[in-house]
């Protein structure tokens, strides 16, 4: 007995899977009736729910770049589709489809959260649904759902938003994008790309909510509510201020390669080496990018502590060895010691990298371990929580849908 080839078995089961997804789709969505139909003739299957017009809202698996995904697209000219991953419920996925027949047939907007191809409502939709409300354009929400197509639309790719870049939401002004975004360690943080200067910055939210300058980058989820956020972001760039320079993610802060060629990386952050006119450039390049990333109430210092802060202990040292987390507890200890009044938090500037462990643990003690590279200037997080404070890694445009 011979058994039919594995690109038949695969066919045969798509076109079953997408007969359960009809059927599910009746079963949840009894109102849409005999509107419901899949196609199996010609070489593209689809699920579609027919609209007046010979226009309908449809449901493929279809492939952008080298990926394969549930798409899904409605009649709007120009509408941007709606990306799941293939692991998507169907639950989720005619629930979707749903959503956007059902707002066409009505002549209303896809309802949220499905309007920003989400599932589930959540401080990022409830935020878009606010901004939206008011006239801004919103552009992208990544919670839960971290798919979207980017490109041009004759042949999109598929961008996954990294995990670790936290839930957000990007909008746009005439000459300004904003992306607000809630991270684990820190709660809200707001950074706005200057196409002028081609870079991120990052919004003071302590001062730009009518507080005050935080020591500690972000503001608690819990402290703020989402309306808050909203109303700020409404009001415009220019009641934001700015919490440091630039972070200008294509070439370093300030200093360059030949700015430290004559400092020996041996010496590098000794006593000695400080007083040299590349480790001083090294200095104040790690102190622009603290500011930058929102350490309030980070300083300059001393030979003995070049980076000063009431709040943080910062230590600085020439190790090049990967911290141990035997090290770490140790130098964490010593910055709760150092506090007068209550104890300290600790940052870590070193020339070396930072073990698992040792990164687990610093997390939990709610430090920041950065590794600098000695050549560039640019520090580069060892840790989760000092991950979290990096600015986006990419120009707003670099995603858009063409």
């Amino acid at each position: 007995m011979s058994f039919p080839p594995g690109d038949m078995v695969a066919a045969v089961g798509t076109h079953l899977h997408f007969q359960r997804l009809e059927r599910l789709l009746h079963e949840r969505h009894l109102e849409l009736g005999d509107q419901v139909h899949v196609n199996s003739t010609g070489s593209q299957l689809y699920l579609m729910v027919k609209l007046p017009g010979d226009q309908g809202v449809v449901l493929s698996q279809s492939r952008l770049g080298h990926s394969f995904v549930w798409l899904i697209v409605d009649p709007v000219l120009g509408s941007e589709p709606s990306v799941w991953p293939l692991n998507t419920s169907g639950e989720v996925l005619v629930d979707a489809v749903h959503a956007h027949a059902t707002a066409h047939l009505a002549g209303a907007p896809v309802a949220s959260p499905w309007r920003w191809h989400e599932s589930e409502p959540s401080d990022m939709t409830e935020l878009a649904d606010l901004l939206a409300e008011r006239g801004v354009h919103v552009q992208r929400v990544a919670a839960s759902n971290r798919y979207f197509a980017y490109g041009p639309r004759y042949e999109p790719k598929l961008h996954i938003a990294d995990g670790r870049e936290g839930a957000y939401v990007e909008a746009s002004f005439s000459d300004i994008f904003v992306r607000v975004s809630i991270k684990a360690s820190v709660g809200w943080l707001v950074d706005m790309h200057h196409p002028e200067r081609g870079a991120w910055t990052r919004v003071d939210l302590g001062v730009s909510l009518g507080r005050r300058k935080l020591p500690t980058p972000g503001v608690p989820r819990a402290d703020v509510p989402v309306s808050r956020i909203a109303d700020l972001i409404c009001d415009g760039p220019s009641t934001w201020v700015e919490s440091g320079a630039p972070w200008e993610t294509s070439r370093p802060p300030r200093a360059s390669a030949e700015t430290w060629s004559d400092v020996e990386e041996s010496l590098f952050l000794t006593l000695p080496a400080l007083r040299s006119a590349g480790a001083r450039e090294h200095v104040d390049a790690v102190l622009e990018q603290l500011t930058t990333f929102g350490f309030g109430d980070i300083r300059e210092g001393d030979l003995a502590s070049p980076i000063h802060s009431d709040t943080y202990h910062v230590d600085w040292s020439g190790r090049t060895k990967d911290l141990s987390t035997s090290e770490i507890q140790r130098l964490n200890g010593l910055a709760a010691a150092a506090g007068e009044d209550l104890p300290k938090r600790l940052i870590v500037i070193t020339n070396g990298g930072l073990s698992r462990p040792a990164a687990e643990f610093a997390d939990k003690a709610k430090a920041f371990v950065y590794g600098l590279n000695p050549a560039t200037g640019r520090l580069n997080p060892l840790n989760s929580r000092a991950h979290d404070l990096l600015p986006p890694r990419t120009e707003p445009s670099r995603y858009s849908l063409e």
